[in-house]
């Protein structure tokens, strides 16, 4: 079995996304699975992705979609507190500055924490 892990496909190519698209539907290729990521909301009907995604449905292919959402101010709180190795109510001021900066979204809570590190 192979599996293949492509991410930020939001910024792939048409060309790229054929080449995904024959490999996927390809009924000679036995044992893989491909799983791709991208940002929902930096997608809009005018990106490759858009037509790569309409054309896979159409094909019949089978797609599990998981959309991740931001996370809430108590588990932004639990990552810090264990990340600095504090408390919770320890960590509860640093944390709610962090959520608001963020609003949750653990790419930007992730590079304000490491921005924040090296400092």
């Amino acid at each position: 079995p192979l599996v293949l892990l492509l991410d930020d496909l939001q910024w792939a190519d048409s060309s790229s996304l054929d080449l995904i698209e024959a490999v996927v539907t390809d009924s000679e290729i036995k044992c893989i699975l491909f799983a791709g990521t991208y940002r929902s909301n930096e997608v809009n009907n005018a990106f490759p992705l858009t037509r790569f995604m309409s054309d896979i449905a159409e094909k019949h292919i089978s797609v599990i979609k998981i959309e991740l959402e931001n996370i809430g101010r108590e588990a932004v709180n639990d990552l810090i507190s264990d990340a600095i190795c504090k408390a919770t109510l320890d960590s509860k001021m640093l944390a709610d500055i962090v959520y608001r900066k963020t609003s949750g979204n653990v790419l930007f809570l992730t590079q304000l924490l490491q921005s924040l590190y090296a400092e």
